[in-house]
């Protein structure tokens, strides 16, 4: 079992969905609470989004095997990490690694819960595993039952700014609520997006994604819709000066435009390249909204 087999299981690159969030929720302590960022809390939060993250990739490759396996149109961002179909590392390899990760999650949920003594932090840290139990593992399953991108915009979208939020000595009637929910249609978006090169395997194998009920094409559109519907809502939401939100938008708006054309011009499908190139601007536009929100809110 090679280190590189266990980078590439680690697909570092989905820290995109994890660190903004995460980011964001402390960016809005600061904003709304008057206060400094503390940098020892801010590492150990990003600590236990790495382990968290980890956590996440492991056991996904661990119950998707199956689905993994079927699957030919995969692309860097979706279809798991293939150690396990490539013979890389095994199943209880990666079973092992997930219950480090959780256990190393946990700890620093209960260090972050000590140092803040809030309850809270923890409590949200295990619903996050909770969240992520529910959508891959039996019984439960609710990817395969139409709900996984719903989970997956709670975690991603709630659960870690408000632990973000918390960590840094807020409180939950301190939470900016409005803010942090007109996120979540962009989070919905995402997680659309990133099934959508999965879709014949997906299908193949009872996996009722947006795009296997809907349609590739039709879940493109909302795909779109939800961004743009995301977009209005931060900016109504933006304590920020009207040059600061036009900077923004203008820049999100170029963002969903550019998946607009993709999809007008090439209507992509599933194991082409344009559709590589769709996901990746579909993981760009909610990145750049959620970490241009948290900059501003660190800058004012």
């Amino acid at each position: 079992m090679s280190l590189y087999a266990w980078i590439k299981a680690s697909r570092l690159p989905a820290q995109l969905f994890i660190f903004p969030s995460l980011l964001l929720g402390q960016a809005l302590a600061v904003l709304y609470l008057g206060i400094d960022i503390a940098y020892g809390v801010m590492v150990l939060v990003h600590l236990y989004g790495l382990f968290m993250h980890l956590f996440i990739v492991y056991a996904n490759d661990y119950a998707d095997y199956e689905t993994d396996k079927h699957n030919q149109t995969f692309t860097p961002f979706t279809g798991g990490s293939r150690v396990i179909v490539d013979g890389l590392l095994t199943k209880d390899a990666l079973f092992k690694g997930a219950i480090i990760m959780g256990a190393l999650t946990i700890t620093l949920g209960v260090i972050l819960s000590f140092m803040q003594t809030s309850a809270f932090i923890l409590l949200l840290i295990i619903a996050g595993i909770g969240i992520f139990l529910a959508y891959s593992f039996k019984p439960i399953k609710m990817s395969y039952r139409g709900y996984g991108e719903s989970l997956q915009a709670l975690g991603v979208g709630l659960v870690l700014p408000l632990v973000g939020f918390l960590a840094q000595g807020g409180t939950l009637s301190s939470v900016p609520w409005t803010l942090i929910l007109a996120f979540l249609p962009a989070q919905y978006a995402m997680a659309i997006g990133t099934a959508l090169p999965d879709e014949p395997s997906d299908r193949a194998s009872h996996k009722n994604t947006t795009a296997v009920k809907l349609g590739g094409a039709n879940a493109r559109r909302l795909m779109i819709g939800l961004y743009i519907f995301s977009l209005i809502l931060v900016f109504i939401q933006s304590p920020f000066t009207p040059f600061m939100n036009t900077m923004v938008t203008v820049l999100l708006m170029m963002l969903i435009l550019m998946q607009g054309l993709i999809i007008w011009v090439k209507n992509p499908l599933p194991g082409s390249i344009p559709l590589t190139i769709l996901v990746s601007f579909s993981i760009l536009t909610n990145t750049a909204l959620v970490l241009s929100v948290a900059t501003l809110a660190l800058q004012v």
